[in-house]
């Protein structure tokens, strides 16, 4: 759907618009530069990593056919603690199927390696330019966002064409696998996980408690409290199924929630602060709030949580 009277502004002096739809144009592209955006970086402290691209006709990363990627989506964000990991690839175009992924958190701190990569591969030279050609069925491209301690960046994105050469492919391809493959952080183990606490502090006043306590027998017991503006404060108690506890403990294993903590702050602040909480048999406590910069494919990790504990039980 197209809506007309679509008027652009420029908020932003140092931005320059080199393409737009014309007025009450239906489609098109939109096309920016950024000319505050740096072209020489001054840190090599790289502090978040994320590459995702379309490849076009694909690039062959062994000898085999089996190891053509057309789709890559590299993250990674070094900390003080190690370097949480994310890659994933696949032989379709950007997210059709189910692209091969995994995540690490290892012991390495990462930050240099992420920088003599970008450095080789001349990320920097495109910074600042951004392309979006309206009413795409897909991202047939992709985007780069690096960030680096002393708050420089390399941003930018293109849904149109990929924003990364074959070449780039490899050296990314290589690099992660590298990475995944390092020592890691070792987490508690999920099978020892006896409850997850999940709060809610909103601005009202009002807030929002729950704890799962999982039973013996695999089901589980949600207690909940709610308080909304000036109300009184609701509880209630229901049962969890076996089903719905293994699918949970899944969840945060796929999504590597447990390290979480490690991960950047988003930038981007939310109405309410929120957190889990998951407790393990010897008394170990990891606390997670919702507020990390994650990569898309794991990014609705704690909402599937939330979503179990305060809405559907």
């Amino acid at each position: 759907m197209c809506l007309f009277g679509n008027k652009r502004k420029e908020t932003d002096p140092d931005t320059v618009i080199i393409r737009a739809p014309g007025k009450n144009e239906c489609g098109g592209t939109t096309e920016t530069l950024d000319r505050k955006a740096p072209k020489e970086i001054d840190s090599h402290d790289v502090v978040l990593f994320n590459v995702e691209s379309s490849l076009g006709g694909g690039v062959f990363t062994g000898d085999g056919d089996e190891e053509k990627i057309r789709y890559v989506n590299a993250f990674a964000a070094p900390s003080g603690t190690g370097t949480f990991v994310f890659y994933e690839s696949s032989q379709e175009l950007r997210r059709r199927g189910e692209p091969e992924s995994r995540w690490a958190f290892i012991r390495e701190n990462a930050s240099r390696k992420l920088d003599e990569l970008t450095t080789e591969r001349g990320f920097v030279k495109a910074n600042g330019h951004h392309s979006k050609t309206h009413g795409l069925p897909e991202n047939f491209g992709g985007e780069v966002e690096i960030e680096y301690a002393n708050g420089q960046k390399i941003s930018f994105s293109d849904n149109q064409t990929p924003v990364i050469s074959t070449e780039d492919a490899k050296a990314i391809d290589v690099l992660f696998k590298k990475l995944l493959d390092g020592e890691k952080v070792i987490l508690p183990n999920i099978a020892y996980l006896t409850q997850i606490e999940f709060e809610e502090k909103r601005s009202d006043g009002g807030f929002t408690r729950a704890c799962l306590t999982f039973n013996a027998d695999g089901t589980g017991t949600n207690r909940k409290q709610a308080k909304y503006s000036d109300t009184g404060v609701f509880e209630s108690e229901k049962p969890v199924d076996a089903e719905t506890v293994k699918a949970i403990r899944n969840n945060i294993e796929k999504c590597g929630l447990l390290a979480w903590p490690a991960l950047p702050e988003s930038p981007y602040k939310f109405s309410g602060q929120k957190t889990l909480g998951f407790i393990f048999e010897d008394g170990t406590k990891i606390v997670v709030p919702n507020d990390r910069v994650t990569p898309d494919r794991i990014n609705r990790g704690f909402f599937n949580i939330e979503l179990e504990m305060t809405t559907k039980h």
